[in-house]
């Protein structure tokens, strides 16, 4: 699969500040996205359905920290899944659990920018610096997502393990 990314994920005080310096940067504003992720029973890595008005996906996952930087290894990512594919999903694995959230996308070049908002008024943001075409080294990716967090004035006592199943 020709799919790789560097992923940040942090707490957010502030979304509209984090909204002018997007606007600054000349990000390029997707939608605002309301989410549903359904988390189902792995052996490794996490396995999600996301129902959303803008992005759905079967994704199975596996994060891995390397230092201060998390690195996505892909097992499985199907977009707009059919109906057979969900029942499959659901027939197949146990469901643990599920999230919702209202998530704001963002890009600038290859790099997406979420900003979720929970049920309970948490708020997060996530940076994923993503390569579908095999263009960029994994410290090109790693790189990317770091200069991110610094424009966007990300703090690292802010920083949280990503995977809202846990949070």
């Amino acid at each position: 699969m020709d799919y790789k990314d560097f992923t940040i994920k942090a707490k957010l005080k502030d979304i509209e500040s984090i909204e002018k310096r997007l606007s600054r940067m000349n990000s390029k504003y997707i939608g605002l996205d309301n989410q549903t992720d359904y988390y189902f029973e792995t052996s490794k890595g996490k396995l999600k359905l996301r129902q959303g008005t803008i992005e759905n996906l079967i994704t199975h996952y596996e994060r891995v920290i390397l230092d201060d930087i998390e690195k996505t290894i892909v097992y499985r990512y199907d977009k707009d899944p059919t109906v057979d594919q969900i029942n499959q999903l659901r027939i197949n694995y146990k469901q643990i659990g599920t999230i919702q959230k209202d998530r704001k996308i963002y890009t600038v070049d290859n790099v997406k920018i979420h900003l979720d908002r929970f049920r309970d008024g948490q708020c997060f943001i996530e940076i994923e610096a993503i390569d579908q075409t095999d263009n960029f080294t994994d410290n090109e990716l790693r790189e990317q997502c770091l200069t991110m967090k610094s424009r966007l004035g990300i703090a690292d006592n802010d920083l949280v393990r990503t995977g809202y199943l846990n949070k």
